[in-house]
């Protein structure tokens, strides 16, 4: 998938989060969705590592978006209690950031190349998809799956303004 359609999903998978928050907390919930859905390849281009580390290596592994995700919301903690924030919703936006990672690798596995899952433990690729269904990054696949998101996201925010 393009980096636009991660980013597009990790709002669309994050917006429920974001129902019940006033709205600057809402959109900052949504910006973590969509954050989570960037991460794993920007970790791959922006590491220190990046020559060594290989594109949908360990970045897109379930036991890199739960150290991110535990990561950042202990870091919420420290920042919340350093500068007394106490509405600061701190598991919310965790959920969020690792929604949106957790969506990235999803869409990953609907495509022809599919995703090491269990990264470091063990090397086997997994797919979401049968073969036949099985996408190219930025193919049809893309569009269909970046067309969903938004249509998601547009009836949900129909559906907020509705009330």
């Amino acid at each position: 998938m393009k980096r636009v359609t991660h980013i597009i999903i990790g709002a669309a998978v994050a917006l429920p989060l974001a129902a019940p928050l006033s709205l600057p907390l809402a959109a900052a919930t949504v910006w973590w969705g969509m954050v989570g859905g960037g991460f794993p390849d920007w970790l791959d281009l922006r590491s220190d590592y990046s020559r060594s580390m290989k594109h949908r290596g360990i970045s897109h592994s379930v036991l890199a978006a739960a150290m991110l995700t535990l990561g950042f919301w202990a870091l919420l903690g420290i920042v919340g209690s350093g500068f007394e924030l106490t509405d600061l919703p701190r598991t919310t936006w965790a959920c969020a950031l690792g929604l949106g990672y957790l969506s990235h690798i999803v869409a990953d596995a609907c495509t022809h190349a599919g995703v090491r899952l269990w990264l470091p433990f063990s090397q086997r690729k997994w797919w979401l998809l049968p073969k036949p269904l099985r996408g190219n990054a930025s193919g049809k696949m893309d569009s269909i799956v970046r067309i969903v998101a938004l249509v998601l996201i547009g009836v949900y925010l129909a559906g907020l303004f509705a009330r």
